[in-house]
Parts: structure tokens; sequence; C-alpha cells
């Protein structure tokens, strides 16, 4: 027992230095955060010894023997991999007052002629309609918007020329969005005033007025050739919507955007993320375009870049939003699309373990992709597997008395979690973080596969965007796995409660197995939550908002109210006498910035709250289409509560 208080020691420590000092440090302070990244990689290497030096069973070659080896030598892949990820995250960069130092307009010649691309394939025109508008909105002096149709679609061109855009397309689908922008660099290239910068922007990504002037500010240092921005969602993506938090859980992507990349940016090692990125001309003319040897042109673009001595700036503003994939199958069809072109990087000359011209930080920082997305899938299903294997069969993966397991891995795993929440604000939070991971881990060892041993042409998977569903819809061919693997993790405990440890095992063992069952207990209920499916019934997201306004009608009727929420299509309105006011009346809406607007009441309900759906002129359309996407909409949850959350989760699992 005196052994086991000891244990505790070292965890209290810990919890509490963390405790009393990181909440009064700025996760920006350089020294802060360098420290806390050093403390947390000697934990994780006094583990690692600890892991090698005394916790492995003597060899005897028995399957249990072999398991128990696998796991470790998995096990240390990814504690290397956590390692890079400490490394990574060791020290971050703010860029805003550099943007804000060098206008375009202050560079030699003028503001640079910027050429804005919008790559589409099957995109719906009212999709591409938003993006459109947002790209002709431009606060900035000389650009020029390309819409690059590879669908051949007469309607698409009809659009892009009825707002002012212009419309290429080509006769073949070679090489997917690589292939498409190429096609429009062949054309940009060839006119009397060819582009200074390329811009990408998804078909689904709107960028807000301020786009081109605060990314273009940056490339006022030659060696910059690419740079980017993250992205934010005007939209919940299928694990807020379905965990029912769509206003407290970040979107899935928000640690990466906000903490990953900016920390690898100051290292010089940030890489485009496909769209709401600018690239410099030049650059693309050395290396005859946007790569198509993967099917992530975006990273690859900036592995070729850092090996011809280049540098990608990573701009932490939210100038744009974008459509996040309302589905789970399309949300993994996406990220399987990731993992895929992280692979077949991997067999060129750009990739981690060549020996092209890849400066060697990025090559460490490219790896601590890989593994991500190989070794810590495969760890992650192994560590539901392992404890279950115990309590059926026995095996013991690690041999070691409950003290020093605790005094090692416990210390280690208590400051990761807070530092990892400190650096990120609460963005990442255990359970949900490993949740999220596990639901594409299938999906991940699946496409590393093929991209590492398939064949080099795989074709490029386009993310359907801009689907409604009317009900609720489970995803039984995933959430299966995990009711089994709870299934058997519960029936292995029972089982153990009733006859005993298996071959007599000590109680240490049981109990650091009981531990692990429990949280990969509670991590596979979040996972099932998240394959429940909520409905997404309207065509237009609404953004909400508090704005004076003012109802007219027939007949004299005339009230202010307020706009609680706001969408293209329609409004919310909140009035204090809805008196005559009646379902199907015709009305007119005044819009701040856009003027009245003909709408009729659909749904009138409370007596105050009123739903309305809008007649607009095509003028009034993009004026309100420009309104909502100039930037004042922002929805993104970049903070997160664990109390919160915590909540949200319990309320969504009752209800």
């Amino acid at each position: 027992m005196a052994d086991l208080a000891w244990a505790f020691v070292p965890i209290f420590l810990i919890g509490g230095l963390a405790a009393l000092v990181l909440p009064r440090l700025d996760p920006d302070n350089r020294y802060a955060r360098l420290i806390g990244a050093w403390v947390t990689a000697a934990l994780l290497l006094r583990y690692m010894w600890w892991r090698t030096a005394a916790s492995l069973p003597p060899w005897e070659g028995s399957i249990g023997n072999v398991i128990a080896y696998a796991f470790f030598v998995i096990e240390m892949m990814s504690s290397v991999a956590g390692l890079l990820l400490i490394h990574v995250l060791s020290k971050t960069v703010n860029r805003s007052r550099e943007a804000d130092e060098h206008p375009p307009t202050s560079f030699p010649g003028g503001a640079p002629l910027i050429d804005v691309f919008i790559p589409t394939y099957n995109e719906k025109e009212e999709i591409l309609y938003r993006t459109i508008v947002g790209a002709l909105n431009q606060e900035y002096p000389r650009y020029r918007v390309w819409v690059l149709d590879d669908k051949r679609r007469p309607a698409m061109k009809a659009l892009a020329e009825s707002l002012g855009a212009n419309y290429l397309t080509r006769y073949e689908n070679s090489h997917g969005k690589a292939g498409n922008m190429n096609n429009g660099l062949k054309h940009v290239f060839a006119l009397n005033e060819p582009p200074d910068v390329i811009a990408v922007l998804d078909a689904d990504f709107v960028p807000t007025p301020q786009f081109l002037w605060r990314t273009c500010a940056l490339m006022h240092d030659p060696k910059v050739v690419v740079v980017q921005t993250p992205q934010h969602f005007f939209n919940p993506d299928p694990i807020q919507l379905n965990l029912g938090g769509s206003r407290i859980v970040p979107d899935e992507q928000r640690f990466f955007f906000d903490v990953i990349l900016a920390s690898k940016d100051a290292h010089g090692s940030a890489f485009s993320c496909g769209t709401s990125a600018l690239v410099r001309a030049s650059f693309l003319k050395e290396i005859d375009g946007f790569p198509t040897e993967s099917v992530t042109e975006d990273l690859l673009l900036s592995l070729k870049a850092s090996g011809l001595g280049y540098v990608t700036h990573y701009l932490n503003e939210p100038l744009s939003v974008g459509l996040a994939p309302e589905g789970l199958q399309e949300y993994l069809t996406q990220r399987g699309r990731w993992c895929l072109g992280t692979m077949q990087i991997v067999r060129t000359k750009w990739g981690p373990f060549s020996i092209g011209p890849v400066p060697l930080l990025m090559r460490l920082h490219t790896m601590d992709t890989v593994l991500f997305w190989t070794v810590g899938s495969l760890i992650r299903i192994l560590s539901l597997v392992i404890p279950i294997l115990y309590w059926w069969t026995g095996l013991v993966v690690i041999e070691s008395d409950l003290a020093s397991i605790l005094s090692h891995l416990g210390p280690y795993w208590l400051w990761c979690v807070i530092f990892l929440g400190w650096v990120s604000r609460g963005l990442n939070v255990p359970v949900i973080a490993e949740a999220m991971s596990l639901l594409v881990c299938v999906e991940a060892i699946k496409a590393s596969i093929i991209g590492l041993f398939g064949s080099k042409n795989q074709k490029f998977k386009v993310t359907a965007k801009g689907t409604s569903r009317g009900g609720t819809v489970v995803q039984w061919n995933i959430i299966r796995w995990y009711l089994g693997l709870i299934v058997l993790t519960l029936g292995g405990i029972l089982l153990s409660a009733v006859e005993g440890p298996i071959g007599s095992t000590p109680a240490h063992i049981e109990a650091m197995n009981l531990f692990w069952s429990v949280y990969n207990i509670c991590t596979l209920l979040v996972a099932c939550l998240i394959c429940v499916e909520r409905p997404r019934f309207r065509r237009e997201e609404r953004f909400d908002t508090d704005e004076p306004s003012q109802i007219v009608a027939t007949g004299g009727i005339r009230r202010n109210a307020r706009i609680r929420d706001l969408s293209i299509l329609g409004c919310r309105l909140e009035v204090s006498d809805s008196g005559k006011l009646t379902e199907n009346l015709g009305v007119y809406v005044l819009i701040q910035d856009v003027g009245y607007v003909p709408a009729r009441v659909v749904t009138l309900r409370d007596g105050r709250y009123l739903h309305v759906e809008f007649n607009a002129s095509p003028e009034q359309r993009e004026a309100i289409t420009r309104k909502l996407f100039s930037g004042r909409y922002a929805r993104s949850v970049t903070r997160m509560s664990a109390m919160q959350l915590a909540r949200t989760i319990l309320h969504r699992a009752v209800t």
C-alpha cells in the first residue's frame, strides 16, 4: 500500500503544478509554450524508457507473447508520433501584424494581379452562387474570377456569366481538381495580362471581402509562394450536429487549423490545405502547374515549394467560410481522400522517407501526418481490442505492478491532457478527440494500404455537398462494430467478476484493465452517438443575428421588429405586437444594407416570432449574400468548456 501511495505523488505534483501555473500563462507565450512542450516530451520519454526496460513480459514466442510485443512496437511508433507532435506544438506564430504592415498596394509595381480559381465538378448551383458572389465582392484593386467547371454544364456557364465571372471548362477530367486548375492556368498564362498570383477557392467556400487583401499582404516576401488561411464552416459538421452541440462543440478541424497549422508555420513547415489559399504564379510555372502525383495536390504543392527553397505561410484569420460535410459517409470519404493522398506522397521523391530535396524538418513534420493516419489508426483499434483479449483470454501486454504503472503512465497522461487543453484553449478533450479519431480509423487503414501499395492512378473522390435529410439516419454499418466492442468489453468484465481473473492474474493488472475498459466504453458510446445522424431540413443555413428591422404590409400595417436569424431564403423576426399579421400574408421586410425585401409570412409562433420566406429580386439576393458572407456572422466555436460539453453529451444520450 505504501508503494501505491507513493505512486500517486508524481500525479499529484503534475496536476498541482499544471493547475497553479498553466492557467496564469498565455499559451502563445514563446517560453511558456517551449517549457510546457519539453515537460511533455520528458514525461513521454520517461514512460517509453520504463515501458521498454521494465514492463515487457519475457520472450517466449507464444501467440500471446507475440501480440504483447507487437502491441509494444506499435505503441512505441505511436509515441514517436507523439514526440513529433510535441515538437510541432513547442511554438506558434501569429502573422496578422505582418499582414497589417505590408498592404499589397505598397508592393513594388503595385498590387499584384490575382486570378481567383473556383474549381467545380458536381456542386449545386446554389452552392456555387454563394462562392461566386463572395469572390466578386473583394476589397482588392486587381483581380479576376474564374469558374472552372469540370462537368461542362450550360447552366453553370449561364450562372457565372450572369454574375460577372469568367467561365472555363475542358473536354476530359484527367487528374481531377489539379487537372482542372492546370487547364485554367494554361488559359490565364496565355492572356495579354497574365496573373501574378492564383487564389484557390473550393466551390463551397465563400471568401469575405478582405480575403485577397489580407492574404496577399504576406507575399511581400518573395520566398513566400503559398499563403494558407483556416477553414471555417457556416453549417455544423456531422459530429457537432449529431452530438447536439453546434454552439458548444468545435468543428472537427478547429484543433488542426487554430493550433497545429499555426505551430507548423512557426517551424517553417506549414502547408497548403487546398482551399482559401494563394499561390504565386511564377512558382506554379516553375513546377509545371499544380501537382498531379497525389489526390492531395495541396500538401504536395507545399512540399515541392520547400524543396525549392520557398515557404508556405499561414494567416490564422477567418477569411472564408464553407460547407462542412453534411453526413458521416461524406465526412469519411473526405478523410479517406486526405489519407490516400498523403500515402501517395510517401511514394514520391518529396515524401518523408525519400532522398529528395525536401528539408529535414519538413520531412519530419510530414512524417507526423503519415504516422497519424497509419500508426495512430492502428493503436486506436488495438487499444480497444487488447482489454477485450485480456478479459476473455487472460492476455497481458504490460507486466508490472500497479504502483509502477501509475507512477510512469499517470504523470505523462495527465500532463499531456492538460498541456493539449492549454495550447488549444480547451479545444482538445480526451474522450471526444478519441471518438472523432476512431470514426476514421478503418477508412484510414484502407486508404493507407491503397496509397502505399496500390495503383498510383487513384481517382479523386469528390465530397458530396448540399445534401439534406428529412429524418434521423443511423449508420448501422459503423455503429454495429462499436456496439459489438462494448458488449465484448462489458461481457468480459462481468465474466471476470463472476469467475475471477483467468490464471489468477494479479489484482493490479485487473485494475489497470478495468480503468482501460471503462475509458474505452466511454469513447465508444460517444462514437455511437455521433453515428446517429440528426435531420437537416433547411436548404440554406441560417445565421444568428440581432438587428433592427421593420415589417410593412398592405392596409397600413407597419411593425418594428428584430431579425433573430437570417439566410438567403428567409429570416426569423421578433415583434412586440403581431396583431393583423397572419400566415401567408405578403409583407416587406427591411434588411440593413439591402433595403425592403418582398416576403411571405410562413409561420407565426407564440405571438412574437415570424418566419418569412423572401421573394427577393436578383439584386437583393446578391446583396443578402454579400451581407451574410461579409465576415460579421462567423459562428465557429474556438473555445470549449469541458463541463458544458459533458452536459451536452449527457443530454444527447438521454433524448
